[in-house]
């Protein structure tokens, strides 16, 4: 069957063969498939498909609208929120007998309480109708506490950006996220600081981030953490 090259992935060229995905694998795709096959029964990951005669992995295709920067105006409302935010829970919950495995991409980040996704944006999310249907991308799975794919998650789609909203609505649909979650909003700012500082760190240093490098991703993260720091100090939150 004839292969189409899926644009939008920064690191590995993706394609899809009629209704699958197929992706360069790593040695932890023995484990992210363990990982997919837990999560089925919940719903919202792609269906685990082996992997192909030149060494991809196969995976189901998920139809929908992928979330790409900038974020849609149809997906900026809070039903979409707050069905993302119950997604994300539901995942992590359903990974938690995992967390003490191996075998991943990344080490784990202590306290590790589930195996988080690591990159859980919206460009690695399926909307259909501003619903969330499903997470794609999950070679950065890793155990690690949930605060770090929510932080990531409330970061993208408060969004602590200049790009719309003000900083009192931006923390009014961060503190919706976690409410919907059901984790505290206490420590939050600090959280979406570290995960910004660590996207600075991994452009910088990680070899496989050169095109980014290039294209100076790390000034923009750069540039958001202090609008995030502005913001802040406009509101004097705590």
């Amino acid at each position: 069957m004839d292969e189409e090259l899926l644009t939008g992935g920064g690191l590995n060229e993706v394609v899809r063969v009629g209704g699958t995905v197929r992706r360069p694998t790593g040695p932890w795709t023995p484990r992210v498939h363990e990982l997919l096959r837990r999560l089925a029964p919940v719903g919202f990951v792609p269906e685990v498909h082996g992997v192909d005669p030149a060494g991809r992995e196969v995976l189901s295709y998920l139809p929908g609208e992928v979330g790409h920067p900038p974020l849609p105006e149809a997906l900026r409302g809070d039903a979409t929120l707050v069905a993302y935010a119950r997604m994300v829970r539901r995942l992590h919950d359903a990974s938690v007998d995992l967390v003490g495995t191996s075998g991943w991409q990344f080490p784990p980040r202590e306290p590790a309480e589930v195996v988080c996704h690591g990159d859980l944006a919206p460009y690695n999310v399926v909307f259909s109708s501003g619903e969330p249907v499903g997470v794609i991308d999950w070679d950065t799975a890793h155990p690690a506490p949930r605060w770090w794919d929510v932080a990531y998650a409330v970061y993208c789609l408060a969004p602590f950006s200049p790009e719309w909203g003000t900083p009192a609505s931006r923390w009014r649909r961060a503190e919706l996220f976690c409410a919907e979650y059901g984790c505290p909003s206490d420590g939050l700012a600090e959280q979406v600081l570290e995960r910004l500082a660590h996207m600075v760190r991994t452009i910088r240093e990680d070899p496989a981030f050169h095109v980014q490098r290039v294209e100076r991703h790390d000034e923009h993260y750069l540039s958001h953490a202090e609008h995030v720091r502005a913001g802040l100090a406009a509101l004097a939150y705590r």
